[in-house]
């Protein structure tokens, strides 16, 4: 069998989530491409259109936000660049807090994934509700994350 083929191999050669949330190169990319879209996403929604393009435009403008939203949060949870950067907030959360934030992105970006896929099938109801309960679960792990790095750096140090 192929090694491109072998599921053992492929398993082995993935890259480490935690090794690809803990690089601070995360940080400005995360953050300055999640600002634009969002920039994008809230001036093309507030764009006077007519007829057939209003219904585009807001389209487009609702994918850029759901989109941007998650990456800037991830993209602020990344590790710290060192003292001289642009990007140095002061925010540093924890390997676990991190995933955290990146799990609830995650989910927060498939809401509108689900509503998409599911709304042709006829339930919308249904759907409806998986795609509420994604984005506020998502939601919730993005604050949880971050609201445990707040409460850490109130009480000080260990």
């Amino acid at each position: 069998m192929d090694r491109s083929l072998d599921v053992g191999h492929v398993a082995e050669t993935l890259p480490d989530l935690s090794e690809a949330l803990s690089d601070s190169r995360l940080r400005p990319a995360g953050v300055v491409v999640g600002f634009a879209l969002l920039t994008v996403g809230a001036l093309l929604s507030m764009a006077p259109t007519t007829g057939q393009w209003a219904f585009w435009s807001n389209a487009v403008a609702a994918t850029l936000v759901f989109v941007s939203v998650p990456l800037f949060c991830v993209g602020l949870a990344a590790p710290d660049p060192p003292e001289g950067s642009r990007f140095h907030f002061g925010v540093d959360l924890s390997r676990k807090q991190r995933q955290a934030v990146a799990a609830g992105s995650l989910c927060i970006t498939l809401s509108p994934v689900v509503m998409a896929l599911g709304s042709p099938l006829g339930i919308s109801t249904v759907v409806l509700a998986m795609a509420a309960t994604l984005s506020f679960v998502g939601a919730s792990l993005v604050l949880t994350g971050f609201i445990a790095w707040t409460s850490e750096t109130l009480a000080g140090p260990a």
